[in-house]
């Protein structure tokens, strides 16, 4: 029930926020609104206010603002003294304004959600605590340990741990001189020569970076246990810190994703791996208590569109994190940098979509956005927030295709309109309207295809278990 009611309020705010932008520029341009629309037919309420009925309806999947003089195609005929209230009699560019509007208004909205939740909870950092040193490491060799407390990076002061993190990037691969604070040797400093790795983004393309092999630390502390999930069932709680895994001395919380999940560069297998029963000792308030728990398996799609199976047991790990108070005006510039950077994402994954270097399978659909949001609302408002944000930006962009029914494709209808100084053929448009429709068609099954592919492999994926261990 929260799954379905979030999902449809989310929903809901979202076609709004669109519809809004367009019944605002047509209201402001002059042109007449005869209807706005929450979903589609059959409705379940409407009201008449002024020239506008407003009106929800049982299918929340969509919406739409009806303009006077909007359907050329139709046999309303607009007399000469209303040709100026018609949305077909105005000029290309105020049709280009009112159609761009709806998207426009979707991204104007995830800037607005982003700049309030960044004023009202500031910006989370991780503290500036060293965590396990990779063996071979720049960091190794200058004589860095876990647990060493960053002073400063370059002589810059460094409150938090993303400051090396900038460091490295900006740097190049030039030697960056640190200084540590540790017990023993308080204000430790060293030089470090970062050393050139090629690794993949979130996309699976190669790029260049430079490490030092430092991580952030992450103690072994259980922060959130998921209900219903093997590590509930095995009894670990909130707040336990996890001494070994399988009688594996467990240093840092990478030391039990290794134990759960396997080596970084093992993880995200395709193939559907064998789990076992492991052993957890634990302390729990100064006491000392031995765990058994068998990981699940969890699906998941990569870059290529094939499902991936990962092991694990369903907790969250406590992350010392510092809060960076962020003013008001402050928070808007952030707000709308964060947003501007979702939007290049978006459009880099359009493009690699279109160009095959994303599968298909990896859209989703009303039944992924629902489950995603069902999980988030459970989380709390700022994770439900964050999605609104996101799927706020995807609904503009998407919207802003070059698809004949999307208002991308109309936007071209009316630029190619400016330039002939006459509208397209009627028969043109209808033929477009229709490949849009069938286009878009095509698309919703096959994300639906994919939702219910993801549900059948989530509950049919093979978790044999290798050598349970009784209690």
């Amino acid at each position: 029930m929260v799954t379905f009611i979030s999902f449809v309020a989310l929903l809901l705010v979202l076609i709004f926020v669109h519809e809004l932008g367009h019944f605002l520029a047509a209201k402001s341009m002059g042109v007449k609104v005869e209807r706005f629309s929450l979903g589609f037919p059959p409705k379940v309420w409407s009201k008449t206010i002024g020239e506008t009925e407003y009106q929800l309806t049982w299918l929340p999947l969509g919406g739409y603002v009806k303009m006077y003089g909007e359907d050329s195609a139709s046999e309303e005929i607009v007399p000469p003294e209303m040709e100026h209230r018609s949305f077909s009699h105005q000029k290309p560019f105020t049709k280009i304004i009112i159609t761009l509007t709806g998207p426009l208004f979707n991204l104007i909205f995830a800037g607005l959600l982003f700049w309030i939740l960044i004023w009202a909870i500031g910006i989370q950092h991780l503290s500036p605590v060293l965590g396990p040193i990779r063996p071979g490491s720049p960091a190794e060799a200058a004589g860095l340990k876990m647990d060493d407390r960053l002073l400063t990076v370059d002589s810059r002061p460094a409150r938090y741990f993303d400051v090396l993190d900038t460091a490295l990037k900006e740097g190049g691969g030039r030697p960056l001189t640190i200084t540590v604070n540790r017990d023993d040797s308080p204000n430790l400093t060293v030089v470090l020569n970062p050393i050139k790795v090629e690794t993949k983004d979130i996309f699976g393309d190669l790029k260049i970076i430079y490490e030092v092999g430092i991580s952030n630390r992450m103690k072994p502390i259980v922060d959130r246990v998921i209900p219903n999930k093997p590590a509930e069932a095995a009894g670990l709680k909130a707040g336990d810190y996890i001494v070994a895994v399988d009688k594996k001395p467990i240093l840092d919380w990478a030391d039990v994703l290794d134990a759960i999940q396997g080596p970084l560069e093992e993880r995200g297998s395709t193939t559907p791996k064998v789990v076992k029963s492991q052993t957890f000792e634990i302390n729990r308030n100064g006491q000392n208590l031995t765990l058994n728990l068998t990981p699940e398996l969890v699906t998941g799609v990569n870059q290529n569109g094939n499902v991936t199976f990962t092991p694990m047991v369903g907790m969250e790990s406590k992350v010392e994190t510092l809060t960076e108070p962020i003013g008001f005006l402050q928070a808007a510039a952030y707000g709308f940098i964060e947003a501007g950077y979702m939007i290049k994402l978006t459009l880099l994954s359009v493009h690699k979509l279109v160009t095959g270097q994303i599968s298909a399978k990896t859209l989703g659909g009303p039944i992924l956005i629902a489950k995603i949001t069902g999980a988030k609302a459970k989380e709390g408002l700022v994770p439900l927030l964050n999605l609104a944000a996101f799927i706020s930006i995807n609904l503009g962009v998407l919207n802003l295709l070059p698809i004949p029914i999307l208002d991308g494709g109309q936007i071209v209808f009316f630029l190619i309109e400016a330039l002939r100084h006459k509208p397209l053929g009627l028969r043109f448009r209808e033929t477009a309207q229709w490949v849009g429709m069938i286009f878009l068609g095509l698309l919703m099954v096959l994300v639906f295809y994919n939702d219910i592919n993801r549900l059948i492999t989530q509950f049919s994926a093979p978790a044999a278990v290798e050598n349970p261990i009784l209690p």
